[in-house]
């Protein structure tokens, strides 16, 4: 069974958090008409120029720290801006892939990281080698104490990449060193495939550029990497698993 991982609100969306609260207070099958007004009193503060001006302020996308008040809300604004009113309808918002199919697209991903390292480049002018996925990546483990998660991941070696999805609080709980991005992907793909057990839904409003699908619950710990990759004996045969080319420029 999973569940899902909140995310924590940016400091805009807490602005619009109380029409958000005001909203699931109003009965599901009611249209909540506000006007502008009262959509004020509401979060207590003037609403910015382009709400009165521009349409598309009150679009309901996702990655708009106002609509994200409203969608959690399970609300579709519908606005005239002559009117200054704002009709919030009730529609549940969802975008998540069922575990079923990010599964599906992980194997995909794996038989095709397989079948670059049965296959690799000959030359340089192989797209991937200019995109850097044949230099050295790391694998690895994060510990986030503060949503009680563990977290595998991949990025190229000198990447910045760790420090920015966990942030200043995640532990590092183990990371190694492969040849290319393709054999870290087999090992991250394998530390995953221990962990669907405890695999925690993202937020639907999660943006996906933190790794929010690649998280767990920590109260099942992965073993060590090493162990992963000693457990891949056919894999770490194939002739691309120990093989590193640097792009043209580097």
């Amino acid at each position: 069974m999973t569940t899902e991982s909140p995310q924590p609100l940016s400091r805009l969306e807490l602005v619009y958090t109380p029409l958000g609260d005001y909203l699931r207070g109003i009965d599901p099958v009611e249209d909540a008409v506000l006007s502008f007004a009262e959509i004020e009193a509401v979060i207590g503060r003037p609403l910015p120029d382009q709400a009165r001006v521009k349409p598309y302020w009150w679009e309901s996308i996702p990655r708009q720290p106002q609509s994200r008040a409203w969608l959690r809300a399970d609300r579709r604004a519908e606005v005239d801006l002559s009117a200054e009113t704002v009709t919030f309808v009730w529609e549940i918002f969802a975008r998540n892939n069922p575990l079923e199919r990010i599964q599906e697209i992980r194997s995909s991903w794996l038989g095709y990281a397989r079948t670059s390292l049965t296959h690799p480049p000959r030359s340089h002018d192989d797209p991937h080698v200019e995109l850097g996925w044949w230099e050295p990546h790391q694998v690895y483990l994060l510990h986030l104490p503060q949503f009680a998660q563990y977290k595998v991941g991949l990025t190229r070696v000198g990447s910045k990449r760790i420090s920015a999805v966990g942030g200043a609080a995640a532990v590092v709980v183990d990371r190694m060193t492969l040849a290319n991005r393709w054999a870290a992907l087999v090992i991250e793909h394998h530390v995953l495939d221990l962990a669907w057990d405890a695999w925690e839904r993202p937020d639907r409003f999660a943006f996906g550029d933190r790794g929010e699908t690649e998280r767990w619950s920590d109260w099942l710990v992965p073993p060590p990497l090493s162990s992963i990759h000693d457990s891949l004996a056919e894999d770490v045969q194939l002739p691309g698993w120990a093989l590193s080319i640097f792009r043209s420029e580097t």
